[in-house]
């Protein structure tokens, strides 16, 4: 998702940008977003039918 959005960013991302708005400060301390879908993938993998639990693995790598 995030490659996309390199190249078509929100358009609330550009008109911040456009109009000069920059935050009061950095994130630092964000959670790791492929640890998250990772952890979410999981536990929803048992929960899926077996044509979607296959989706799931190719998606996150899983062999």
């Amino acid at each position: 998702m995030t490659d996309y959005w390199r190249h078509h960013p929100p358009v609330h991302v550009l008109v911040a940008g456009y109009m000069g708005f920059k935050p009061e400060s950095q994130v630092t301390d964000a959670p790791d977003l492929s640890t998250n879908l990772a952890s979410l993938a999981a536990d929803l993998r048992d929960e899926l039918p077996s044509h979607l639990r296959s989706a799931l693995d190719a998606f996150i790598g899983k062999d």
